[in-house]
């Protein structure tokens, strides 16, 4: 990076380079993505279509996987940049933060408390926006060593696929009452407040052998119109997938950082001359 320019002289380093272009125009599609979701959720809610809310899902997921795609073609072209890493921040409060929130308040909450219309929304809006500010000034790696707290994209995805699988034709996931219902909202509670611990997790985009079975799983949620049954089984199994995350991943960072500190331990004992154990 680049030292800031004396005496206040601007800065004219070129945003990006021709390696870097490819990344930050996927980032700008997800964000796209997400601001689109934001207007169908509104166009939804005030023509009284509530079907279109599994458009807006759809578009939440996209934003998920374009996310994800960017920091690997960036690091696949050796084309990151500040300019790209700094839009990521504002993809991430778009499409994972307010757009879930708007959502939530549009296709869930709509004959509950008042009270509870604002105030749940408000809380994924605001822990997102900590868990983002946090994330920027905490760690400069980007998540490249692992997360300290739930990311965003989480609940984000929870909230998407809920929605998604609530307004499949004859679907059984009511999100106004029942069991479901009650899962869906203690799930939201609970990732927006493991957002802001320092409960680290794996960063799973980072290995092509997790992220593309879920860039697969997105592919069949957004083939509804064709392929009903298999959007509707590629949701249940995010929703599986992203359970084993947030329950398995921090016991995952944990045995990683153990062996790593018995590996250092080694190459320690031996660089002082002791034997290592076998």
């Amino acid at each position: 990076m680049s030292s800031p320019p004396p005496n206040g002289a601007p800065d004219n380093t070129p945003l990006i380079n021709p390696r870097s272009l490819l990344p930050v125009v996927v980032t700008l599609a997800a964000m796209l993505s997400g601001f689109l979701s934001i207007l169908v959720t509104i166009e939804g809610l005030n023509s009284g279509r509530p079907a279109l809310f599994l458009y807006s899902a759809q578009l939440i997921m996209l934003a998920m996987i374009l996310d994800g795609l960017d920091g690997n073609l960036a690091r696949w072209l050796k084309g990151s940049s500040a300019f790209g890493a700094e839009l990521d921040t504002y993809v991430d409060l778009t499409a994972f933060g307010i757009a879930p929130a708007i959502l939530i308040f549009a296709a869930v909450l709509q004959t509950k408390d008042p009270i509870i219309r604002v105030l749940l929304p408000s809380a994924v809006a605001l822990s997102g926006v900590v868990r983002l500010a946090r994330f920027k000034v905490k760690d400069p790696l980007r998540g490249q060593g692992g997360y300290a707290g739930l990311p965003i994209t989480a609940n984000a995805a929870w909230v998407a696929v809920f929605v998604f699988l609530s307004k499949i034709p004859g679907s059984r996931f009511a999100l106004d009452h029942g069991l479901v219902a009650t899962a869906f909202l203690l799930g939201i509670m609970l990732f927006i407040t493991l957002q802001v611990t320092n409960v680290r997790y794996p960063k799973p985009t980072k290995k092509a052998f997790l992220f593309a079975p879920c860039i697969l799983l997105v592919i069949g949620m957004l083939l509804f119109d064709s392929y009903p049954r298999v959007a509707a089984g590629s949701a249940v199994t995010m929703i599986a997938l992203g359970l084993v995350y947030i329950f398995i991943g921090p016991l995952f960072v944990k045995g990683v950082e153990a062996h790593r500190a018995r590996q250092e331990g080694r190459v320690g004992g031996v660089s002082n001359g002791a034997t290592p154990n076998p």
